[in-house]
């Protein structure tokens, strides 16, 4: 079994709007039967209040990521030709899944999922080795983001290859979901609720850890909704 993260762009004739429903409504009767799972994230209306966490150095944002798992990567091709058809352009890349937090309280398949994701791909600095990158993320970094915030969700994806040779160079992407008011509310994005105090302290604490292994000038933040298809 492998999982693959597809990032993806609309039309520029297509509304946001149709390009939700296209993916919501059509695509998992196109690819339905190749796939074991479809996950789909789309950066709409309802996480408008989280523009403020939104962060692009690759311009312009994709409007989705989906996730998907296949039994091999060599379906990619026939999923891709799917894809094509309802998109601007797409980046694929094959992962490597650990579920560090899982909501025990699963949406029903096909609703939207409770609060917001927010989806970050990230590049490893130049002065780091893999290893170093590697170690810092899952053996320091890790406990620090489930102590200091509120997520319920995170999923940490390990890049395998990328499946487009334009492809940015990132090596894992990230999905934490966070409450709704996390959207606007620092206090409960670190999960420190009516305490300014512990506010201050978390957001210092992740923020030393971030600075040590993650390239601010090479980072995607992208908040979504959630959308569990298959």
């Amino acid at each position: 079994m492998e999982k693959l993260a597809y990032q993806l762009w609309k039309k520029d004739d297509d509304s946001l709007e149709t390009f939700k429903e296209l993916l919501l409504k059509n695509l998992s009767k196109d690819i339905g039967e190749l796939v074991s799972e479809l996950q789909i994230n789309i950066a709409d209306a309802d996480v408008l209040p989280a523009n403020n966490l939104a962060q692009s150095n690759y311009p312009p944002t994709p409007n989705a990521v989906i996730f998907i798992k296949v039994k091999s990567y060599f379906l990619a091709d026939t999923l891709e030709s799917h894809l094509k058809k309802i998109t601007k352009k797409i980046h694929g890349f094959i992962v490597s899944e650990s579920i560090i937090l899982e909501n025990s309280k699963k949406s029903p398949l096909g609703s939207r999922s409770e609060g917001f994701s927010q989806v970050v791909f990230l590049e490893k600095p130049e002065t780091m080795s893999s290893f170093e990158w590697f170690d810092h993320w899952t053996n320091y970094h890790t406990e620090i983001a489930i102590r200091t915030q509120s997520n319920f969700i995170y999923v940490q994806n390990t890049i395998v290859r990328p499946l487009q040779k334009a492809s940015p160079s990132f090596i894992a992407i990230i999905e934490e979901c966070f409450p709704f008011e996390a959207m606007t509310d620092p206090e409960v994005f670190y999960d420190a609720k009516n305490n300014p105090e512990q506010l201050a302290k978390h957001a210092q604490i992740m923020m030393d850890s971030c600075e040590k292994f993650i390239d601010f000038k090479k980072i995607e933040v992208i908040p979504t909704s959630r959308y569990r298809i298959i």
